[in-house]
């Protein structure tokens, strides 16, 4: 009889993606693996592959469950500029029930420099970020920019909400949160 699995892939994926994101990969064990999703080794193997596999799945579940997701809430029944605002505001508060900052992030910075696959998939979501702020910078009735002004400010943008994300990582009461929200607001003007 073949092997079927008797586990909700999103959830494990979501519990893996969890333990990632607080400890980064390195410091996430197959055992601490183990014990978030509940499933034994051999399930785990089965159904994701070896810890590398199942870092990658977590992080691109990662990506759409939060960056994808994130910037479609953010963007509903709000005008482009408030979109953005809302989001620099949203990466601020924090949200005490997840890890700190972002696995792209997080991950950008302990894996990218040593693995291409990770790299590009972090230039991928990132990528899609600076997207959304050029279309929302461009949909913005406040803004009077040119097409190159738009897509250099979204690129300031993404610098900014990066330092951010690494700020609030770092620490969440930061007097740089402040000032970083501050520069967003004037660029913005």
């Amino acid at each position: 009889m073949p092997w079927e699995k008797s586990y909700n892939e999103t959830e494990v994926l979501e519990a893996a993606m969890l333990a990632f994101w607080e400890h980064g990969y390195q410091g996430t064990s197959m055992a601490d693996l183990v014990s978030v999703t509940g499933l034994n080794r051999g399930s785990l193997y089965a159904g994701f592959g070896n810890k590398r596999d199942l870092f990658l799945s977590a992080l691109k579940h990662y990506d759409q469950s939060y960056r994808v997701g994130f910037l479609a809430l953010l963007r509903q029944n709000r005008t482009p500029h408030d979109a953005i605002l809302a989001t620099f505001e949203a990466i601020a508060q924090g949200n005490d029930t997840m890890p700190g900052g972002c696995l792209m992030i997080n991950s950008a910075m302990e894996l990218a420099p040593h693995d291409d696959e990770i790299a590009l998939i972090i230039e991928d979501s990132l990528a899609q970020v600076e997207a959304f702020f050029v279309e929302c910078l461009a949909q913005s009735t406040e803004e009077h920019r040119t097409e190159a002004q738009i897509r250099e400010t979204a690129k300031v943008l993404q610098g900014l909400m990066v330092g951010l994300l690494v700020m609030t990582r770092a620490n969440r009461n930061s007097p740089s949160i402040a000032a970083i929200l501050a520069q967003v607001h004037n660029l913005l003007a």
